[in-house]
Parts: structure tokens; C-alpha cells; sequence
């Protein structure tokens, strides 16, 4: 049993069209550059000089490894991982959202943001976050096209998720 990539559709050309690949055991950094042995271009797409390039988030079996050890978190048989990249694939401008999420109770461990992030392609990038077993918030700043932006916070709303656009700069 290998590991399971999840690759987004602006990089599966470097797949030939694949949605998932094998990787190997090891760490995350490790796994990247032999994905890109096989790959050609998918490492220099992800990383840089090592590390994970700053809007690309990877998931390790559904939680983000800047959580875990970054770059040098261990993945192994069985696990699953996925890129999600902050690039729309050229298909249309960028822009940004600040948003603050109020999540309801029984979302509150629920992969909510990472399955919003995966199925409209935007790339969320938190700036804030306190969460309980009673209370779920979280300030962030969501990038990608306008309409992904638009129809990923709608989905987020029709969950039950309150939604609010936040104003000025977000502490760092």
C-alpha cells in the first residue's frame, strides 16, 4: 500500500490527467521530490529551496501539516494527501476575501473550510482561529477567482456557517 496524493486539477497536466497518485513514504518534502522524479515540474510548483511554497496548504489525512511538521512531517502507507494550491490555473484574476467564520456546534469538528477549499479551488489562508468543543471562530483571508470566492462562502452559509466580511488589516 502506498500513499494516496490528491493532485489539483491546475497541476494534474503535470500528471497526465491523474487526480490521484502514488507517493512514497517518508517525509512530505521527500515524497514531493520523488513525486516530481516522476512528475517532471510538480516539486518546483509546490516547493522551493525545501519548504512548501507559502500559498500551497497540503493535508495530511484531512489536517494541514503546517500544524503537524510542515515540510518534514512523516507520511506512511495508508495515509492520504492533498495540494491544494492557492493558483486558479489561469483561468481568471485572483482576488482576496477577509472573512471571519462563526462555526455552529456540531460543525465544529467537521473538515468544513478544508472541503470548501478543495471543491471551489481557493486557497484560505487563517489569520486567526479559536475553537472549543462549544464555540468555532476563525478570521481568514480566502484567495482565488471571484466566483469560487462567491460560491464557496455560499456553501459555507447554507451549512449553517455564519459568514461576515471582515474590513481593514488582519492582525498577523
Amino acid at each position: 500500500m502506498a500513499v494516496k496524493v490528491r493532485i489539483p486539477t491546475p497541476l494534474q497536466r503535470l500528471t497526465d490527467g491523474q487526480e490521484v497518485v502514488e507517493g512514497k513514504p517518508g517525509k512530505i518534502i521527500e515524497m514531493i521530490q520523488d513525486l516530481d522524479s516522476r512528475y517532471p515540474g510538480l516539486a518546483e510548483r509546490v516547493s522551493e529551496g525545501g519548504k512548501i511554497r507559502r500559498f500551497v496548504n497540503i493535508y495530511l489525512n484531512e489536517e494541514d501539516i503546517r500544524f503537524l511538521k510542515a515540510e518534514e512531517t512523516e507520511v506512511k502507507d495508508g495515509d492520504e494527501v492533498s495540494i491544494v494550491p492557492a493558483i486558479a490555473g489561469g483561468r481568471g484574476e485572483l482576488m482576496k476575501r477577509r472573512v471571519k467564520l462563526t462555526f455552529p456546534q456540531h460543525l465544529i469538528k467537521e473538515p468544513v473550510l478544508f472541503t470548501m477549499a478543495k471543491k471551489f479551488d481557493v486557497m484560505p489562508n487563517i489569520r486567526r482561529a479559536r475553537v472549543s468543543e462549544t464555540v468555532g471562530e476563525m478570521i481568514l483571508e480566502l484567495e482565488g477567482e471571484e466566483k469560487n470566492l462567491d460560491d464557496g462562502l455560499k456553501s459555507l452559509t447554507e451549512q449553517g456557517v455564519k459568514v461576515e466580511l471582515v474590513e481593514g488589516d488582519i492582525i498577523e
